[in-house]
Parts: structure tokens; sequence; C-alpha cells
């Protein structure tokens, strides 16, 4: 992976990358390790031509000369971590490992996928959440043919903003795929779900405004590079012995899962990289 000149026709704008695995990426494709530096260094000569008149008789007169030979280094060190990213999509693509398709054989290896990118701060939404239903049940109560809406509403909200203050993670994401077809009666495109969770720390950026900004969903087309782990309705079913706790566990992991986590309809994703590609004129 050694550090070339190159004509340059496009750039890619990170917006997440999960560093540790990069790092994992990099030093088993270039066998040595992970970068932390890159240091240049070149080499100026300079050569002179030295001349003296020298006491000759008038006769003959002349001139001695030699050559004087200076030569200076210059040393540039750089930082090497943000050289990784791309040189490890670049190196797995001409490896093949990096598959473009999205279907059930592609389980277990890496795919590159382009879409739109839609991420809800889950954070952010925790902290939001019970002020939230306290003002949509104001207003529910307002009209007597949704007061009985919002006594529901009120009696479950204690669990619920509970339930939401505890979730795991902090952000979660998705990526829509177009399939290229399109719904028969409506006409809108039709398209396979990414699901995703990403890692606050990881992202490029401040994360706290992308809502605010963007509301759910990203413009533009984005691509998003990882290891499909999870396929659609892909519920495992499996026969053991009956335990009364271990079982309850289990039902409360499946409500916690269609309550906040993965559709069933949807593809699991774990990302490496989330970018956009920005072309010259």
């Amino acid at each position: 992976m050694a550090q070339e000149s190159q004509s340059i026709e496009s750039i890619f704008d990170f917006f997440y990358l999960d560093n540790p695995k990069i790092k994992s990426f990099y030093a088993q494709l270039n066998g040595l390790g992970a970068l932390n530096a890159l240091k240049n260094t070149s080499q100026i000569g300079d050569i002179r031509k030295m001349e003296a008149t020298v006491g000759l008789p008038t006769v003959t007169g002349g001139k001695l000369g030699n050559d004087h030979s200076v030569s200076s280094t210059a040393e540039h060190l750089y930082d090497a971590i943000p050289t990784m990213p791309r040189e490890m999509i670049d190196r797995l693509d001409e490896l093949g490992f990096i598959h473009r398709e999205l279907n059930e054989s592609m389980l277990g290896n890496l795919i590159l996928c382009e879409g739109r990118l839609g991420v809800l701060d889950v954070g952010v939404a925790k902290e939001l959440l019970e002020p939230a239903l306290n003002r949509h049940i104001k207003e529910l109560e307002r009209f007597k043919e949704t007061k009985k809406e919002a006594q529901e509403i009120r009696s479950s909200m204690r669990d619920l903003t509970t339930f939401y203050k505890n979730i795991p993670f902090g952000l979660e994401a998705k990526l829509l795929v177009d399939t290229g077809a399109k719904d028969v009666e409506t006409g809108i495109p039709l398209c396979d779900e990414l699901w995703m969770t990403l890692n606050r720390e990881e992202i490029t950026g401040s994360p706290y405004d992308i809502n605010f900004k963007h509301g759910p969903f990203l413009s533009g087309k984005w691509y998003v590079l990882g290891v499909l782990d999870a396929l659609p309705h892909d519920n495992f079913t499996y026969t053991t012995v009956p335990n009364e706790l271990k079982d309850g566990i289990s039902d409360l992991v499946k409500v916690m899962q269609q309550m906040a986590g993965r559709p069933d309809s949807a593809f699991g994703i774990t990302p490496i990289a989330i970018f956009r590609v920005l072309k010259p004129k």
C-alpha cells in the first residue's frame, strides 16, 4: 500500500468510520500493521561551477575551475490515519472482497450498497419523549372523541418512557436501497432496508444536529460498507429443555426487537464506513 501520486477522480466524504475494524482490515491487507504516520524525505542537490584566475604568465593566461556540490534534505511528517479508510476500501475492492449484491447469499460478506440514508438519534429522543407525549395527551384531551386515547397513552406512558430511556444504543440508521421495482398500485419505488446501529464516537462531526438539519433522512446518495449479518424474516426456532427464566428473557428480547430494533423485513449490517462521493467539475 505504497503512497503514490495519482490523478484524483473523487474524494470520499466520510460520515461514519469504525476505526478499530479499519485498522484491523488494513493490517491484514499489508501484513505489517496499521499506519500511525508517514514520513516523506526529499533530497535537493545543487552543483555550482567555481572559477578563479591563476597566476600564469601573461603570454598564456588562464583560469582554473572546480565543481562545488551542495545538497540539502527536507523531511515532512504526515498524519497517516486519514489515508487508511480510502486505501483499505480500494484494496478490498481490488481483491474482490467487496460485493454489491444484496441477497441471502451475501450473508457474512462485505457489501457496498448505495441509497437513501436515514438516521434516528435515539439518545435525543429519550429525553424529549416524555414532554412530547405530555403535549400530545393534552391535545387529545381537548376533544371528546379522543379523550379515551389520551387516557390509554397516559396509563402506559411511564412504562413506555422507562423502556425507551433504557435502550442500549444511541443512534439507529437505515439505508433504503432501490430494488428497481415499483408498487403496482401506487407506483412508489420498492426498496430493501439495511438496518444498523452506530457508535456516536465514530461519527465525523457532531451527531446532535443530524435530525435537526435533515429530519429523518439525509439528502443525496450515500454509500454503506459493512458486513451483512442479518436477513429478513430469519426467525430461528429450536427445541431445548424448557427453562422458565431463560424463556421469559427470550420473549422479552423479542418484544424489545419488535419495539425498538431491526424490523423483521429488513436486512441487518454492521457498518464499517458510511460516505458520499465528491467529484470535481
